[in-house]
């Protein structure tokens, strides 16, 4: 037991950075230029995508060709360099880094140069130091102008791309009746100007009797939120994923197995359907509901009927650009995939060589959005 015990230690200290590693990081992080002053003139549609070590990807030609716009340090699932969002709103991308330690939000108006989306004078009950720290940040969404942010039990959303912020803790719903409220890893969807509805979905992490999810709306844009419990909404489960097609919101557990779908912004569902999908990413395609893996693609039209999409589709996050053309990511691979009919043919546009020293977790691109920038790239 005592040569097992040190063993573990040998093993854990080895996979510990050095410390001119961490140093270099947090030298890295402050190299990077403060915002609050973005000038967004959307004209120009784009894909950007992003992975871990907040490598941002950027095409201009409809997912034809791609460059590397922005690279900051080796990330990992964990740590400041961890990158899983990418959010867009009238004309600015933002991409949170940084997971359960000290947290940036980047972002940019023309795709090409990046800063932090706050002009670091406002401070936000957060980790590390730093003027422009954020508190902890899973997933980002956009909408109406309004970034929010999501991670543990802290939501933060900016109104005017960085020169304010407001922050609301789940801490302040423990005189609800239902509390404790133990929640984790919160992301967060935009539904759309119709309702104008942000809605987020986190880990219920109970001990007894755990659900599927835990659900949380804002109808003030990011400003307060309150804990929803859906009816319909029963069925036992971990790491909900979540999505809208503007009309239908649609909730798949784990892995994509089963399938649950909301019409009035999450307040009641139905299900589970079951989607014939193992392992999968979710995405919404034209409309359509998506679910996609090495194991077997399905579409859905309304959440409930699943069919076979072509063996061709590979598994991974789609983007769809305002021509209809798909582009495929996943965490898994270290290249992009584009189709331009509808799934049914792919071919890779863009490779690139992760890190691997000092890092651990999957490598591979994590999310990847389309919208309109600045016709031509911001001098700063």
């Amino acid at each position: 037991m005592i040569l097992l015990t040190q063993a573990v230690a040998i093993a854990l200290q080895a996979a510990e950075p050095p410390a001119e590693f961490i140093k270099a990081s947090e030298e890295r992080r402050e190299e990077i230029p403060l915002g609050g002053n973005f000038r967004p003139a959307p004209k120009t549609p784009v894909f950007v995508a992003a992975g871990h070590g907040a490598r941002i990807l950027l095409s201009r030609d409809d997912g034809k060709s791609w460059k590397q716009v922005f690279w900051g340090y080796p990330g990992s699932d964990h740590g400041a360099w961890a990158t899983n969002s990418v959010a867009y709103t009238e004309g600015v991308f933002a991409v949170p880094i940084g997971w359960t330690t000290p947290t940036s939000w980047l972002a940019s108006e023309d795709g090409v140069n990046w800063r932090h989306l706050s002009d670091g004078s406002t401070k936000l009950p957060a980790k590390g130091a730093g003027k422009a720290v954020m508190p902890t940040t899973m997933s980002m969404a956009g909408g109406k102008g309004v970034f929010v942010g999501s991670g543990c039990m802290t939501f933060t959303a900016t109104p005017d791309f960085g020169k304010s912020f407001s922050t609301f803790s789940l801490g302040t719903l423990r005189d609800d009746p239902r509390w404790p409220l133990m929640t984790h890893h919160v992301r967060s969807i935009y539904l759309g100007d119709k309702s104008g509805r942000f809605l987020a979905v986190g880990d219920d992490r109970s001990k007894e009797n755990p659900r599927l999810c835990r659900l949380f709306v804002s109808d003030d844009l990011g400003q307060t939120w309150k804990w929803i419990e859906p009816k319909g909404l029963t069925r036992t489960g971990s790491k909900g994923e979540l999505v809208t097609n503007g009309d239908v919101v649609l909730l798949t557990d784990r892995g994509g197995m089963n399938a649950f779908r909301s019409l009035d912004g999450g307040e009641t569902w139905d299900g589970p359907q079951v989607t014939g999908a193992q392992r999968a990413s979710l995405s919404v395609v034209n409309g359509e509901f998506w679910l996609t893996s090495d194991s077997g693609s399905r579409n859905s039209a309304d959440g409930r009927q699943w069919n076979d999409l072509p063996k061709t589709n590979p598994a991974g996050k789609i983007a769809v650009s305002d021509r209809g053309t798909l582009i495929s990511i996943d965490r898994r691979r270290f290249n992009i995939l584009r189709s331009a009919d509808n799934g049914h043919s792919w071919s890779e546009v863009y490779t690139f060589q992760p890190e691997t020293e000092h890092i651990h977790g999957a490598q591979g691109l994590r999310d990847i959005k389309f919208g309109y920038t600045t016709l031509q790239p911001v001098i700063q």
